[in-house]
């Protein structure tokens, strides 16, 4: 039975604006990075159609925009970046899941990154009650309910 609490999360903040659905880089990037680093991206369902806004470096803005006809599909992957994973049966994961958007014609466009502290994971031989007390104190993040959630709503 694990804790869950989005302070062992790194999200981007969605929400509601005038009929559009805003995404833009967790504010915890943004401190991180001094502001050098931001992206944003904006679903409008009246104008059909996608807005991703990146700034790099405080200066270098990109725009792009994407019809809703050009989307083959939302992307959603995911990967355990915890360093002792491969070299043991039990570890806490570390959990980074990723959006994106698979286009018509073969192009990827990718939207963010989900990180955070994930759940005690056992594969190994012995029984998971020999761990109870990983499984009991076992702090995790929010980011796989919050990147399933942003990927229904795209």
């Amino acid at each position: 039975m694990g804790i869950f609490s989005r302070l062992f999360s790194v999200c981007p903040r969605v929400k509601k604006v005038k009929g559009t659905l805003v995404a833009s880089a967790a504010w915890r990037v943004r401190i991180l990075t001094l502001g050098w680093l931001y992206r944003q991206v904006i679903v409008d369902p009246k104008k059909h159609e996608l807005t991703i806004y990146r700034r790099y470096l405080w200066v270098f803005a990109r725009r792009r925009r994407i019809r809703f006809e050009k989307i083959e599909a939302v992307t959603y992957a995911y990967q355990d970046w915890s360093p002792v994973a491969p070299f043991s049966f039990t570890h806490d994961s570390m959990d980074v899941f990723s959006v994106g958007l698979q286009l018509y014609g073969g192009g990827e466009r990718h939207l963010f990154y989900f990180f955070g502290d994930g759940t005690f994971t056992n594969t190994g031989p012995w029984p998971d009650w020999i761990y109870w007390e990983d499984f009991a104190f076992d702090m995790s993040g929010t980011q796989e309910r919050e990147s399933k959630a942003f990927v229904e709503v795209v």
